[in-house]
């Protein structure tokens, strides 16, 4: 059952272990100094190991359904992480990653009655609520309209978290609220300025990727 697990712990040993180009040995003898922290979901096709196809060192990382940030609380996994990233290892960036068609917004917009599951996700109520009221449609785009409300919001939180506060206040961190299109294959940022999501990835052609070469 879990072939395909150890196969692709071969081929990660094989390319980052063994050769010149190989990474572990030197992070394991000299440390890790990775420049991005990264919050996702648990959505098993938006890993940001494999979106970013990313290799060992470049970033921290926490998981929870949607992407979520609740309020900051002391002693939880993410404030005590984020102390570790931020004040001791120096990270400058921090990406909340939302996606498209999120389960956790699904269950949220489907008012999902698993207790364990409402208890968590019930922190991002209030961007369904505004995500209604700018969307009064359909459910699929109330859904994608609140996966860009939570995002939002768990970024709000987020800055209240006393490390991040710390380290905005002192300008070395920067927030990236990060949403992965999935059917599309777009990365999308949220403007400030313009107050909206623009796509900050780019479609290249094969014949495109040709004439790179």
């Amino acid at each position: 059952m879990t072939d395909e697990l150890i196969k692709g712990f071969e081929d990660f040993k094989r390319y980052q272990y063994e050769g010149d180009g190989a990474l572990m040995p030197s992070l394991v003898e000299n440390g890790q100094s990775p420049k991005y922290f990264i919050i996702s979901c648990i959505d098993s096709r938006s890993n940001p190991g494999t979106i970013f196809r990313a290799r060992p060192g470049t970033f921290f990382a926490h998981k929870a359904m949607g992407a979520i940030v609740r309020p900051y609380k002391k002693g939880t996994a993410l404030a005590a992480a984020l102390q570790f990233a931020l004040n001791y290892n120096k990270v400058d960036t921090i990406v909340v990653l939302g996606h498209t068609q999120c389960g956790a917004m699904q269950a949220l917009v489907n008012d999902i009655e698993d207790e364990e599951i409402s208890e968590f996700i019930k922190v991002a109520q209030h961007a369904l609520q505004r995500a209604k009221s700018k969307c009064d449609c359909c459910a699929e785009d109330i859904q994608a309209q609140t996966e860009k409300e939570a995002l939002l919001e768990s970024v709000t939180n987020l800055k209240h978290y006393p490390s991040v506060e710390k380290a905005l206040s002192e300008g070395r961190v920067t927030i990236k609220p990060w949403l992965f299109d999935m059917k599309a294959g777009d990365l999308f940022e949220f403007n400030e300025d313009k107050g909206e999501f623009i796509v900050i990835t780019t479609h290249e052609t094969k014949e495109d990727s040709r004439q790179h070469a």
